[in-house]
């Protein structure tokens, strides 16, 4: 049976206070509460200095992070105004026991679709390479003196598990811990934006958010050390890592007071992952326009040329051919190309809302329990298809041209760089660290002394909490304290603004 209110759980991890709240408006305030916390957090402020597509931008009219996270806010708001309409027209609304959830569930979808970037690193998807390609570099190199995570000569992690397992047990470490280490190396070379926004909200800024927000912007299900065969019944839901091994205690309280079965997905998070497929798909081609590696008539050929015939009255014909010859016919100045845009967008978001909140109702039933293993608007019909060409036409076009990929070369660099540079840390022995740490000095390590004090005082304060919940008579504190001092530097580089990642590596390589 489907009944939404159960969906809705408006407890926090830390003081679950709210459990008997009885009159509706106490209920919206939690989320009210929920939408002040995400707002004024320096992980939205920041997304106004990481770029979308084109890194080290300075020019305010091209989207940051933020820009475009406020408009999938927009058109995820609009989803759910579409979809709670639809269902109100057939009769639906209580069936479903979504009467009484209306404002709550809109404030869920914004806000969820506000964060959903707030977890990548510098340079997008190029520092999240740049990041595990580091560290699957560095935890497998036997010449380190000090990673607990590689103590037996000649193990890698490509070794299949049961083999690892005995060798390990050969040169003395129990099952557990062969398969511990195992999993914190996979789980420290599988970095994730969208895994690393869940550790942002729990572990490090401890927003303190209710379990619905923070389920809304779970988007993959899978584990980052998860390095078996992906069951094909899940294979869409399990395609990235949704979150680390250091939160997974939490994650597993937020699915049980979900309800959410293992590898399953809550409800609106559906919203937004289609609310950011249709805002960031023409965003990046006006940014692409906007930085002139386009022209609009080249757009245009482009975009005419993977959909194939125009047919009149078609969906292309509707959304982008019209605006386009309203342009031609009045010609291609600037007022002329920003009314394109405007017209582009608007004929996008209204044929493409509807689409998906209609896939919302038509499928129900699987997206209420989390199991439906596709996107919204992954179907065979022509709204995916004109979804498909603009991702496909950005991708060939955009993303692939050479000034772009020069800046994701860069960006490659000054992850690594930077890395290199905080790596010491990473070299000194645990209650070296440790004392380090405390006494925020050691007088053996001048240099990592001074690399410490750099890290910001909340990553830190994330670091002390994890290894302050250890018990340091265990096999495994070794591992563990390891395992969170990488999360730190992880946690560090990948926090830092685009700008500030470059003076940062010019600051510290003494590059002018």
């Amino acid at each position: 049976m489907i009944n939404f209110s159960h969906k809705l759980n408006y407890s926090r991890y830390v003081g679950n206070n709210s459990d008997n709240l009885g009159d509706e408006y106490k209920i919206v305030r939690c989320f009210e509460s929920d939408r002040g916390r995400i707002i004024n957090s320096a992980a939205i402020r920041r997304l106004q200095q990481k770029t979308q597509v084109f890194p080290l931008e300075r020019n305010a009219v091209v989207r940051t992070r933020l820009t475009h996270s406020m408009e999938v806010q927009q058109v995820g708001r609009h989803i759910v105004k579409e979809i709670i309409d639809r269902l109100q027209q057939r009769g639906k609304l209580n069936q479903l026991g979504l009467t009484k959830w209306i404002t709550p569930i809109e404030s869920i979808v914004e806000m969820a679709c506000l964060m959903h970037d707030i977890g990548n690193p510098p340079f997008g998807h190029f520092g999240e390479a740049a990041i595990n390609q580091w560290f699957s570099a560095r935890l497998l190199a036997e010449s380190l003196p000090h990673n607990p995570l590689l103590s037996h000569h000649g193990l890698t992690q490509n070794l299949p598990a049961t083999y690892y397992g005995v060798l390990a047990e050969q040169h003395g470490d129990s099952a557990y811990l062969a398969d511990l280490k195992q999993k914190m190396r996979y789980d420290l070379c599988h970095f994730e934006g969208n895994a690393q926004a869940i550790r942002l909200v729990h572990s490090i800024l401890r927003l303190n958010l209710t379990y619905s927000q923070i389920a809304a912007i779970l988007k993959y299900t899978k584990p980052a050390y998860w390095s078996a065969a992906i069951p094909k019944e899940f294979d869409y839901l399990m395609k990235k890592p949704g979150y680390y091994l250091s939160e997974e205690s939490f994650i597993n309280t937020l699915c049980d007071k979900l309800a959410i079965k293992p590898f399953y997905r809550y409800p609106f998070t559906y919203i937004m992952e289609a609310a950011d497929d249709i805002s960031y798909c023409i965003a990046d081609l006006e940014d692409a326009v906007e930085k002139k590696i386009l022209t609009v008539r080249q757009l245009y050929h482009h975009l005419a040329d993977a959909w194939g015939p125009i047919q009149k009255g078609d969906l292309f014909d509707l959304v982008v051919e019209r605006p386009y010859k309203k342009l031609q016919k009045e010609g291609f100045n600037a007022i002329g190309i920003d009314q394109f845009f405007m017209y582009l967008r608007v004929n996008t978001i209204g044929q493409l809302v509807p689409h998906a909140a209609e896939r919302f109702i038509e499928n129900i039933e699987a997206i209420y329990h989390g199991s439906f293993n596709h996107a919204l608007l992954e179907d065979r019909g022509a709204e995916y298809k004109l979804l498909n060409i603009f991702k496909r036409v950005g991708f060939e076009h955009v993303f692939n041209h050479e000034s772009v990929e020069n800046l994701e070369l860069q960006g490659n660099r000054i992850i690594s760089g930077l890395l290199d540079i905080y790596s010491p840390l990473l070299d000194i022995p645990v209650e070296d660290f440790i004392q380090l740490v405390e006494s925020q000095n050691h007088k053996n390590y001048p240099i990592e002394t001074r690399l410490y004090h750099k890290i910001s005082a909340k990553y830190s304060a994330a670091y002390r909490q994890a290894v302050d919940e250890l018990d340091r008579t265990q096999a495994d504190f070794a591992c563990l304290e390891f395992y969170y001092r990488c999360r730190l530097l992880q946690d560090y580089i990948s926090g830092m603004t685009d700008h500030f990642a470059y003076d940062e590596y010019r600051k510290l390589t003494v590059i002018d």
